[in-house]
């Protein structure tokens, strides 16, 4: 049997890469091989090995935002000095928003395949095959020489139901759960500043929301727990409950598939949606049906943050959402940016005084991040035209118009980012433990599942407490503060020895995290001991790209003390 592919695939696969697998499915329909390698930056010479031994015509990048360039930098630039010689191209948001940047960063690229991924995929490998001249596709850019084009875009696929069901491989298995990422829609109706969604489906001729149909989602479901004992369906579409009417049809229609098959019997799902699309009616017999967990876009706890951000929601409205879900029993997390473009120090202090509010509903570990321009977004439009746009083209930034709120912004990216973010930091894993939690409650039974819950949220209102307690200690003491450049500067010590007790706080609640895993969840204490074990070591304390002083420098780790 030969190992020679047509196409092989390199995309970041923490979760199913849907977006690459349903390309796969759909050559698969035209007769042509694919494989998928599940990116890992540290390891590129598996790329280049495995490249050697298939010989395909076509390699094909997953970049989907531009903080992931110079991570693929390196294998595109080994793979050519390999002598590998086959067609390479790139897709995913930023090379198709930035398709010209795309091609000065990585001159080893070909093309550029632009928005949905497959037809055009398709078409490249037909002409690839056949030798013939390839230039003229709808949906690439491309490069010639030292010229670059940008061809037209091809039309969005207007029924979703067409489409092959995404190739799939091994599941990801939590607590014993067969797991598998689902896709119900493409496209969002909403135009948040910060989101790259709405340009990346919105500027291709086609509607900007596309839904498969209720009937279509529930057979891949069945298809996926019979063939694969599938049990777990996570929904990563941006706005699953859309308040719409022709949205909430398709949800009677969805509930009523599941029920008719009693797959809502047998598996458990969960999804995103925005806070005002939660109704309290809906959701409750949505969770009849299997839902077990929400994922709310809250992003700002204060009216003139959500207006920058157009997130067209209100702060009565995130926290009425929040309140519902608790009520009926629905686990829930959310995503939170304490810091925008329009950020004050009082800004940050209402975000801070929301965040309490959030603590005293309880349930979420609370995180909290600086937004970031994404390329092709209205916010670093806006920040452009007004002359704010900082940093790089792979690492946008922003300055705060207070230098006092700029520091601090600067100050608790560094010391809050390995808590909020990082895989072996206190959030992450207790988000991890949360819906560990949350499963023993959809698939198991028995009065210990209570004791865990208890037990953990414990471990996740000191987290917050901790968190926040220093946020608003820190915005008091730089509060204080005159105006000027160098002030918070000229204290960074100070600023550095609160955080220290906090890190502290860390450390002993991760610890006692993982002896209350270790009674209650014995597999998931494994893999944070092996994620300890086997991972680099790493520092609470990150170095940005801006220093205090003004600096540039590298973002890495900083070294451990």
């Amino acid at each position: 049997m030969s190992d020679k592919l047509d196409a092989l695939f390199i995309g970041f696969e923490s979760q199913e890469n849907l977006g690459l697998r349903y390309i796969m499915a759909y050559l698969a329909r035209k007769n042509f091989s694919s494989r998928l390698i599940p990116f890992n930056p540290n390891m590129p010479d598996r790329v280049v090995d495995i490249a050697l031994r298939t010989e395909p015509k076509l390699i094909g990048f997953s970049i989907i935002f531009q903080y992931t360039i110079e991570d693929f930098k390196k294998v595109l630039s080994m793979l050519r000095s390999a002598g590998i010689d086959s067609h390479l191209t790139a897709g995913g948001h930023f090379p198709t928003l930035r398709p010209i940047d795309t091609f000065l960063e990585l001159p080893q690229l070909d093309s550029i395949v632009r928005f949905e991924g497959e037809i055009t995929t398709a078409e490249l490998l037909v002409r690839l095959e056949h030798d013939r001249d390839w230039r003229d596709i709808a949906g690439l850019a491309l490069r010639n020489g030292s010229e670059k084009t940008v061809n037209p875009p091809h039309p969005l696929i207007a029924d979703l139901d067409e489409l092959p069901w995404p190739i799939r491989s091994t599941p990801t298995v939590m607590r014993g759960i067969r797991t598998a990422s689902m896709l119900a829609s493409r496209g969002c109706c909403f135009d948040c500043a910060f989101c790259s969604i709405r340009q990346f489906y919105g500027s291709a001729p086609g509607s900007l929301r596309r839904v498969r149909s209720p009937g279509d989602v529930v057979a891949e479901m069945c298809h996926l727990n019979e063939s694969e004992g599938i049990r777990l369906f996570v929904f990563h579409d941006d706005d699953f409950a859309a308040k719409t009417a022709r949205q909430r049809r398709w949800m009677d229609l969805f509930l009523q598939n599941l029920h008719k098959t009693g797959l809502d019997r047998r598996v458990a799902w969960k999804i995103s949606c925005r806070a005002d699309d939660v109704d309290a009616s809906l959701l409750e017999r949505a969770k009849a049906h299997g839902l077990n967990s929400v994922y709310i876009g809250v992003e700002s706890g204060h009216p003139e943050g959500l207006a920058t951000l157009n997130k067209r929601t209100t702060v009565e409205q995130n926290l009425t959402a929040l309140r519902t879900l608790k009520k009926i029993g629905l686990a829930y997390d959310m995503g939170f940016m304490l810091i925008d473009p329009s950020s004050s120090l009082e800004s940050m202090r209402k975000n801070v005084n929301f965040l309490r509010l959030v603590a005293e509903i309880g349930g979420v570990p609370i995180s909290f991040a600086k937004t970031m321009p994404l390329a092709g977004t209205p916010l670093e439009q806006q920040l452009r035209e007004t002359n704010r746009l900082t940093g790089t083209m792979i690492r946008p930034d922003y300055d705060l118009l207070d230098p006092r709120a700029d520091h601090l912004a600067l100050f608790i990216t560094l010391h809050f980012s390995f808590r909020n973010s990082n895989p072996k930091g206190l959030v992450e894993r207790l988000r991890a433990a949360a819906f560990d939690h949350t499963l023993a409650q959809s698939f198991e039974s028995g009065d210990w599942i209570d004791a865990y819950g208890k037990s953990l949220n414990t471990l996740i209102d000191r987290s917050n407490t901790a968190a926040l307690d220093a946020l608003e200690l820190l915005i008091d003491i730089v509060e204080d503060l005159p105006p000027a450049a160098d002030s918070v500067p000229r204290i960074w010590a100070e600023l550095t020895r609160i955080m220290e007790a906090e890190h502290a706080e860390e450390w002993v609640l991760n610890a006692q995290l993982k002896a209350l895993l270790e009674n209650y969840s014995p597999t998931l204490a494994a893999v944070f001991a092996d994620e300890d074990e086997n991972g680099r070591e790493e520092s609470y304390v990150f170095c940005s790209g801006k220093q205090p002083g003004g600096t540039e420098s590298s973002i890495q780790p900083a070294p451990s003390s």
